[in-house]
């Protein structure tokens, strides 16, 4: 009944707008029959409801149609994984059906009382959940899992997201319990590593583990990342080598060096002396383009004086770049490969958000990667000794 209540509530909670990703596995080892493809997108469909949605999604509808709506869309995923599952029994992609019964498993409300729209904190009274038909899925479910675990013909892909959130229940259930040790995130980022060396589960249980151990953005960071630079994984490989190499230009000159895409030569070794900002942005990303005007108007009053900007894009259509700048005259070069979060200059740097704005000193070493607001006049005029 707590997980029933808490799900509800998140539910309600979740009012950000955002553009919805799919919920499934980008599974590419394995090509998608086209009945695996109609029913995947049915329980994605069905997934995307459960949220997060828009503030307006939330208008006009009470607590208790919400609660119909998320438990409907839960018996949908279950429904069509299961009918799946029976009917194609040896559809590699009946297991991603399975990881979203385990994900979204049906709660088995039967009924919302009169007075549940109101009854705030203790709104589980007014729930009446079918007991035995809950217990009896949940039975039924613990087959699947075995069942996925011993699978010799599940995709890696859905192996890997399979136990990750085995890993991440089982570390979960410690922090209810109280037996919690400080290295089950390492130690599950280690067996990850070392099942899946093509996956990206693995960098994420390492980055909790960063975070709560308290080394993040201090020396010893350094020490973490060095750790993982020989992993077995490929994902955390190039992660903790990008890492050190930020690291390394927080103290030693960047070097960068390219032809922009109106031709002109750039070389960083060529404009020490100058304050430089390496702007890592595209012209998709919303909080880059309202970064924009505040950059330009840095640049107008600053560029005569010492400071220049390098541009490198995370966009895939070059002339939408050319033509975006031309509009928008902004005059310094671009970079572009045309490989968008692939950039390889943004995997270098460890760039995995934009803006990422790279503030180099005279000397081209790395100041600040938060150049934003009214933070990039403040370090400029200090750089600048104005």
């Amino acid at each position: 009944m707590k997980r029933l209540l808490s799900s509800i509530l998140v539910c309600l909670s979740l009012v950000s707008a955002h553009a919805q990703r799919s919920t499934l596995t980008e599974v590419k080892s394995v090509q998608a029959s086209d009945a695996a493809k109609a029913a995947m997108q049915k329980i994605d469909e069905a997934h995307l409801l459960l949220g997060p949605q828009s503030a307006e999604y939330f208008e006009g509808k009470t607590p208790t149609e919400l609660g119909k709506i998320r438990e409907a869309n839960q018996q949908k995923i279950r429904d069509v994984s299961v009918k799946f599952y029976e009917d194609n029994p040896d559809d590699p992609f009946r297991w991603e059906g399975v990881l979203h019964m385990i994900m979204v498993p049906p709660d088995f409300v039967i009924e919302f009382k009169e007075g549940y729209d109101t009854a705030g904190k203790a709104r589980r009274d007014f729930i009446v959940v079918d007991e035995e038909a809950r217990a009896a899925w949940l039975k039924k479910l613990d087959g699947y899992k075995v069942a996925l675990a011993a699978a010799d013909d599940a995709p890696w892909e859905i192996q890997e997201k399979f136990v990750s959130l085995d890993f991440k229940m089982k570390i979960g259930a410690a922090r209810r319990a109280q037996t919690f040790k400080d290295d089950m995130y390492r130690d599950a980022g280690d067996e990850m590593a070392k099942r899946f060396p093509e996956g990206s589960a693995a960098l994420s249980f390492y980055f909790t583990d960063l975070r709560l151990s308290g080394r993040q953005r201090t020396p010893a960071e350094i020490d973490f990342w060095k750790s993982l630079t020989e992993s077995p994984n490929a994902i955390v490989r190039e992660r903790a080598n990008a890492e050190l190499r930020v690291a390394s230009v927080r103290s030693e000159p960047m070097e960068l060096k390219f032809t922009a895409v109106d031709g002109r030569e750039v070389d960083l070794a060529k404009l020490r002396g100058k304050v430089v900002l390496v702007d890592f942005w595209a012209t998709w990303c919303g909080p880059c383009i309202a970064e924009l005007p505040n950059v330009k108007k840095v640049y107008a009053e600053y560029h005569d004086k010492g400071f220049e900007i390098i541009g490198i894009s995370l966009d895939k259509d070059k002339q939408k770049l050319i033509d975006f700048s031309k509009t928008n005259k902004m005059p310094w070069p671009q970079y572009f490969d045309g490989k968008g979060w692939r950039n390889d200059i943004a995997k270098k740097y460890a760039v995995t958000s934009v803006p990422a704005m790279f503030l180099l000193d005279q000397n081209g070493v790395l100041v600040t990667s938060r150049a934003r607001g009214p933070k990039l006049e403040t370090e400029i005029k200090r750089l600048l000794g104005l």
